[in-house]
């Protein structure tokens, strides 16, 4: 089946993500599969724990058949909270989250980032940028995924770690998840 999550690297909060949901054009990806341009095919509710639900815009294209919903940037995918919910919890560990996080979601999530991250540095070497390449032989490929994401956060700018190394993992190797 074809079909998944575009995530929208230019959409880092909610004002932007309502000003592209006027205009199904500021959104439309380009098919993964085929490369042509894909049409709208609605629109659905996304919930959000703790904060208010937004609105995410799906797409299809005709040829193949494939549809994918375009996620905005500051949504954290698969998690149902932002990214700066999530990052605060787990990228220092001792930062207060900005809402409630249930106990067994931060215990979740931070044993997470404790995992190995060589899968992610493989995929970030392939990319033969050279601060990324800089970036993994300075950690090495036996490292948690918590350093490198604090190695990560110079390079991430304003959305944040986390964020940010989603974005650029999804556009490599759609799927492959940090957290």
């Amino acid at each position: 089946m074809k079909g998944g999550t575009v995530i929208a690297e230019y959409v880092w909060d909610r004002d932007e993500h309502e000003r592209r949901l006027v205009d199904p054009e500021l959104y439309r990806p380009a098919c993964r599969w085929c490369g042509r341009p894909m049409q709208g095919h609605g629109i659905r509710e996304r919930r959000l724990v703790h904060e208010a639900p937004i609105d995410i815009r799906r797409y299809r294209c005709c040829p193949c058949h494939a549809v994918v919903q375009v996620l905005p940037g500051f949504v954290a995918r698969n998690l149902w909270r932002t990214w700066p919910t999530v990052e605060a919890v787990v990228v220092p560990p001792t930062r207060r989250p900005p809402v409630v996080v249930a106990a067994r979601t931060v215990r979740r999530w931070r044993e997470r980032v404790s995992q190995g991250a060589r899968r992610v540095l493989h995929v970030l070497s392939s990319l033969r940028a050279s601060v990324l390449d800089e970036l993994v032989a300075g950690l090495g490929l036996d490292v948690a995924r918590r350093t490198l994401l604090a190695a990560f956060r110079p390079l991430a700018g304003a959305p944040g770690a986390l964020a940010a190394l989603t974005v650029l993992l999804g556009k490599v190797l759609p799927g492959l998840r940090v957290m």
